[in-house]
């Protein structure tokens, strides 16, 4: 029993791109300068640090301290910097080349300003698809990685079996792979020292020599209650010198010192998977609240430890199909990259390109993810300068560009418009509404809409419950704080039956209820929300496209004319049959807008957040970013602004959430519709 065992321990730390200034502001002040700080104060703790792309850069910006520090701790070999994706990609769901070149980019950033080349690499969010080895190269580029032990579980090993490190490899290439204790993740730093170094020794006692910490960096500081606790009130340091205490006993090293020290434990060969959260998480809710019941129950047996192995829930793939808004962001970076590669590689395209592949806004768990509107603009935002440096080749001599493809792969074809001022997209199949519109001058998507979908977690909103009580003095893992279900929350839990698109055409047969729309936002009773189109012509001018779309469903026939002005103008017309004293059409626009302004309607702002008007034209604004986006018609219409509103979480709890403004005109109509348009001015 004279071995030690030793504690591999890593903190990898993030903030995606597009995150609010303050943010990182506070994370500098109450995190990641202080636990360098400290850190340096004890030359004896040896550990692996991670540090993304967008973090390194605003450190750049904004605290050259940052890396004083830092550079310090590596020149005494305190401290192993550990690589991965610059801008902390999905790894699996991105192309091969550029996955390689982001892991190339942290390489030369690290080696040009540390002077070391990292072994390892931080796989984002610990998302692992068995192809990876070969994708970024393992045993060439990467030579180790660290994940859950639930992908060590799920392969079939035992929880004894669950430490020091193993090798995997695809057709040939290899990758040595450290499991996360995921108890340790939930002991660091939310219990007292003496019992971390208890649960070691029980470790050690069995014979385990290495055991791996590998969690967020933002721990140690900036989730709710840590920073008082783990700064304030003094657990880094106490935890630092406990460990001191017992260095013939434990040793904390950085992970590449395990390798040097112990061979692999043999070959393994590990599932599509990621952390145990993560797959709850992926889940749509019906599935996801049944599976946390699962969890919960087999939590209260014994046996816990090899049932998890059994329960894994879903994949980070899943949130592609969960969220229609990740789907498309993804398959935009997809097209631009391939862009990148027809019409390139030019570099600022591929800096854009990479920027838009931060993973933060694509899935949605326990933190705000894809319900921030900020992470969701700065992608578009990024790929939209990608586009704009690409145009000078690919639209040269041109004003724009048509392709008629499935962009969001759901097996029905899209008409995408690509041009200098405005991008449009429009879905045939659903409405033959714009599902995508994006201004190109100010690299601004007005799309950009979250729709209002089930969560896991909205039944606590319905029935709160109290997951489990503050011990005094130590806070709360962010997994265990409880929601709270007030009034406003559950009066928003409003879901979406049709897709919130713009240039939707809805026909009804009595007048839709104007209280219900300031109430809910949403039309009931349209015969027409999710009606399929065909394109019956199209026709091409100096000036714009025209493009013209029927159906025809239960003896009412719809005919849609769009008039796509290359100036950033598109104008709508409607022939529809048979219309009377009696049909009401709506047609409803859904606007992103990061600002948050109350519209303008017939020159007037508005003084409250939802209202009714007579009106013939609304603006949008984002006056910060000099964006106004105008919706009118030559005739009055009967006019509903509404906020677009959900309810997610994050770790601080439960949060409404602004998404952008809906704006509806709607008219009772026997005869002729008249025109609407919207212009970005």
């Amino acid at each position: 029993m004279s071995e030690k065992i030793l504690l591999a321990f890593c903190v990898h730390s993030h903030q995606p791109v597009g995150n609010y200034e303050s943010v990182f502001e506070q994370g500098a002040r109450e995190c990641y300068l202080p636990f360098l700080k400290i850190l340096q104060e004890y030359p004896q703790i040896r550990v692996t640090l991670h540090y993304t792309g967008p973090l390194l850069e605003w450190f750049e910006k904004n605290s050259p301290e940052f890396f004083d520090i830092l550079a310090g701790l590596v020149d005494r070999s305190q401290v192993e910097l550990m690589g991965g994706g610059f801008y902390e990609p999905i790894l699996p769901v991105i192309p091969e080349r550029d996955a390689l070149s982001q892991i190339e980019y942290t390489k030369a950033s690290l080696s040009g300003r540390f002077g070391t080349v990292p072994r390892g690499m931080w796989c984002a969010e610990r998302i692992w698809d068995p192809s990876l080895p070969k994708k970024i190269r393992g045993g060439e580029t990467v030579e180790y990685t660290l994940l859950d032990d639930s992908h060590f579980l799920s392969a079939g090993l035992c929880p004894e079996d669950v430490h020091g490190y193993y090798i995997t490899e695809r057709e040939g290439y290899p990758l040595k792979v450290f499991p996360i204790d995921m108890n340790l993740r939930y002991l660091i730093p939310f219990k007292e020292p003496h019992e971390i170094i208890e649960y070691l020794l029980r470790l050690r006692a069995r014979g385990v020599r290495v055991a791996t910490y590998g969690d967020d960096g933002e721990k140690f500081g900036m989730w709710p209650g840590t920073y008082s606790w783990v700064l304030e009130q003094g657990w880094l340091r106490r935890f630092f010198d406990a460990m001191l205490q017992v260095t013939d006993q434990i040793e904390v090293v950085p992970l590449a010192d395990v390798l040097e020290r112990y061979p692999p434990r043999g070959l393994v060969y590990l599932p599509t998977a990621t952390y145990q959260e993560m797959m709850e998480w992926s889940l749509l809710a019906p599935q996801g609240r049944y599976y946390e019941e699962l969890v919960k129950r087999a939590k209260s047996e014994h046996d816990w430890d090899r049932k998890r192995a059994f329960l894994r829930g879903g994949m980070w793939d899943n949130f592609l199909s969960k969220y229609r808004e990740s789907n498309l962001m993804h398959k935009k970076m997809l097209r631009v990259s391939s862009l990148a590669q027809e019409y390139g590689p030019d570099p600022e395209a591929l800096r854009y390109l990479y920027r838009s592949q931060c993973n933060c806004a694509y899935w949605h768990g326990l933190f705000g993810g894809i319900y921030v509107g900020a992470l969701r603009h700065a992608v578009y935002e990024n790929l939209l300068k990608a586009e704009e440096v690409l145009d000078a080749r690919r639209l040269a001599g041109k004003s724009w560009v048509v392709e008629h493809r499935d962009h969001d792969l759901d097996g029905h074809e899209e008409i995408l418009i690509s041009g200098r001022r405005l991008n449009c997209a429009i879905s045939p199949h659903d409405n033959a509404a714009v599902f995508s519109l994006e201004h190109k001058p100010l690299h601004y998507s007005l799309s950009n809409i979250l729709m209002r979908t089930p969560e896991i977690y909205h039944k606590d909103v319905l029935n709160p419950q109290v997951r489990k009580k503050k011990t005094e003095g130590e806070p709360l893992s962010i997994h265990d704080i409880p929601h709270e279900g007030s009034e406003e929350f559950r009066e928003l839990l409003v879901y979406d039956a049709y897709r919130k698109d713009s240039f939707i055409t809805h026909y009804l047969e009595t007048p839709a209820s104007v209280e219900k729309i300031l109430r809910e936002n949403r039309i009931e009773h349209s015969l027409t929300a999710q009606l399929h189109f065909a394109l019956v012509s199209r026709a091409e001018d100096e000036g714009g496209i025209t493009l013209e779309f029927a159906a025809e469903l239960g003896g009412i026939a719809v005919r849609k004319t769009y008039r796509y002005d290359a100036s950033g103008s598109i104008l709508l017309s409607h022939a529809i049959t048979p219309l009377n004293e009696n049909t009401w059409i709506v047609v409803e626009w859904n606007i992103f807008t990061l600002s948050g302004e109350k519209p303008v309607v017939d020159g007037n702002t508005m003084d409250i957040d939802r209202g009714v008007y007579r009106s013939k034209a609304v603006v949008i604004r984002d006056t910060h970013r000099g964006l106004a986006v105008r919706i009118e018609s030559e005739a009055h219409w009967v006019v509903c602004v509404v906020p677009i509103e959900c309810v997610s979480q994050s770790e601080e709890g439960l949060e409404k959430t602004f998404q952008g403004w809906s704006v509806y005109f709607m008219l009772q109509c026997a005869g002729d519709v008249p025109d609407v348009a919207l212009r970005v001015e």
